[in-house]
């Protein structure tokens, strides 16, 4: 069994060299808060929005910034890293954000440019831009894309909020590699504000390459300075849980998600108020 960390990695190495001309800018979602809740974001308001719905910056009154990292499946060659920094102003909200996953062998980047507003009371819209690289190592070469984004949300009720967002419908092809092409995904689900302390979330997901995914969570207040969360998804299959902190200006959240043949990812952010 010493050998299974090793075997492992040789395993999902081949799968993503021989996939990754499929997969390569996948959607990726970011922030600890959505992670411990399956990643049911798509109706969820905070800085996390940049990459998880656009239209959810929209809830932001002051600059804010925050980092994420991710060790999916405790290896370091699958990491996720992200950081983000969001500006509110009067036109809007304004937010830059750059990824980085993977590791010498596989790795993908991306830097967007994400706009929010709001229109009315109810609606929400937001749309971002982002460019990113794909790089494989033993010279299978390298290749660039161009991404399109968009999210809207609605408030149905005070309490119960509807989200839909759509990533790269046109799903454009890598440039500068011979084949690939840039998945098309499209979510859209429900936060609900139970009571001031309890928010339940639903969503489902189809990508061009997957079936469709369900994805639940829940977020509870025990008290105004720690939150604890849950969640689970179909199509992968996993169950997720974590915390959050507040600290001041500063919000720290930790979570893990789980797979039942793969193991434990955990994840951690740090948000930061201006």
């Amino acid at each position: 069994m010493k050998h299974f960390p090793i075997t492992l990695l040789i395993i999902v190495t081949m799968i993503m060299l021989h996939a990754s001309l499929k997969a390569a800018g996948e959607n990726r979602p970011a922030g600890a808060r959505s992670a411990a809740m399956a990643n049911s974001s798509v109706a969820l308001q905070d800085l996390w929005s940049a990459f998880n719905n656009q239209a959810g910056l929209t809830a932001l009154t002051d600059p804010v910034a925050g980092i994420f990292a991710e060790n999916r499946f405790l290896m370091k060659e699958l990491g996720f890293r992200a950081g983000v920094l969001a500006l509110p102003s009067k036109a809007g909200i304004l937010a830059v954000s750059f990824t980085h996953f993977g590791y010498t062998a596989y790795n993908e980047w991306e830097t967007g440019l994400a706009v929010a507003r709001k229109f009315g009371k109810a609606f929400s819209a937001g749309l971002q831009l982002s460019y990113g690289r794909v790089k494989m190592g033993e010279n299978y070469g390298q290749g660039g894309y161009a991404a399109f984004e968009a999210g809207l949300q609605v408030s149905i009720t005070p309490e119960l909020l509807l989200g839909m967002h759509v990533y790269n419908p046109v799903s454009p092809r890598l440039s500068g590699l011979p084949a690939g092409q840039i998945p098309a995904a499209f979510r859209m689900g429900l936060a609900w504000e139970v009571n001031p302390g309890i928010t339940l979330t639903a969503e489902t997901e189809k990508d061009i390459n997957y079936k469709p995914g369900v994805r639940a969570g829940l977020e509870y207040q025990l008290n105004p300075l720690l939150h604890l969360r849950c969640g689970i998804s179909t199509n992968p299959a996993s169950n997720s849980f974590g915390i959050g902190i507040v600290k001041g200006v500063m919000i720290i959240d930790l979570s893990s998600s789980w797979h039942p043949v793969l193991g434990f990812s955990p994840q951690t952010s740090v948000t930061i108020k201006f």
